[in-house]
């Protein structure tokens, strides 16, 4: 088997090269784009790297459900495909995810289960289709995941915008909300990369639509049936710090258990220093017997 870890990264050094080391397998190439507000400079990571190849894709601002979320995913997915068949699976990380299963037992599994696309699909939160039939005008520029003044303004707009019937697209599309990070077969990338520039026509001015796109495009493919039952292979817990602000909480050792089953070979998010002990863990783990 032979992987494509794509990475978007945008703080925190540390676990982006304790992220890089775990990949790090002549099996495996890792395409890498790092946010152009993150100061760190491609020297301090490329000795990391030593048996997979590293390729750092030019970095461009990522701002939080903008459009430009899903410019950068696509470019990571074409920057990675450049021959057909070359990769059974592409998987999309963030720089603080972090593998808990070995390269050997991610390989083995893959391969026993290839074929299938890994995407974990959501229930829908309130006003979901207001994130794409409407013009997001301000979600690039002013607004990102804050709350704020330019939030407000920026949704009143929508709610003018579909009292005058602007409807981007037709409610015979269904669209589904699922978690952006994703692993997905040569076959399932070749589709996306086909369609990028209506991809990226389709939802720009789009709010948290990365959650959206991978999913519909591959349903409106003939890989539709391909999508695993079993989810992303990723493990997450989130927290509400309000009424509408949730984010992934930092893996701690009290996960361990959910850590350990076998479909689950990615977690997000681990942060030093909460996460320290189970990194150790995972590392002992590795060395000890090599396929955790």
């Amino acid at each position: 088997m032979k992987q494509a870890y794509l990475i978007m990264a945008h703080d925190r050094p540390q676990e982006l090269r304790r992220l890089l080391r775990a990949l790090d397998d002549r099996r495996n190439d890792i395409f890498l784009h790092i946010d152009s507000r993150f100061p760190l400079q491609d020297e301090d990571i490329n000795h990391v790297v030593e048996k997979s190849t590293l390729t750092i894709l030019p970095s461009q601002k990522v701002v939080w459900g903008g459009s430009s979320q899903i410019e950068v995913e696509m470019r990571l997915f074409e920057a990675a495909y450049r021959h057909p068949g070359q990769y059974d699976y592409y998987h999309l990380l963030s720089g603080v995810d972090y593998p808990v299963k070995s390269n050997d037992y991610i390989n083995r599994f893959l391969e026993s289960h290839n074929g299938e696309n890994y995407i974990s699909i959501e229930e829908e939160p309130p006003r979901f289709r207001m994130r794409f039939d409407q013009y997001h005008l301000l979600q690039n520029t002013v607004v990102g995941k804050k709350r704020n003044l330019w939030k407000y303004i920026d949704f009143a707009s929508c709610y003018v915008q579909k009292m005058f019937g602007v409807r981007r697209f037709s409610d015979k599309e269904q669209l589904q909300k699922h978690i952006n990070w994703v692993s997905l077969t040569d076959e399932a990338v070749a589709v996306l990369v086909s369609r990028k520039e209506s991809i990226l026509k389709r939802y720009r001015w789009t709010y948290c639509c990365d959650e959206v796109f991978v999913l519909a495009e591959l349903r409106d493919s003939p890989l539709k049936n391909t999508i695993s039952k079993v989810g992303n292979l990723r493990f997450m817990e989130w927290q509400w710090f309000s009424k509408h602000d949730s984010s992934p909480r930092a893996i701690g050792m009290e996960d361990w258990g959910a850590l350990r089953q076998p479909h689950i070979l990615f977690a997000r998010k681990f942060m030093l220093p909460q996460s320290k002990e189970v990194y150790t863990a995972l590392e002992e783990r590795v060395s000890g017997d090599g396929a955790r």
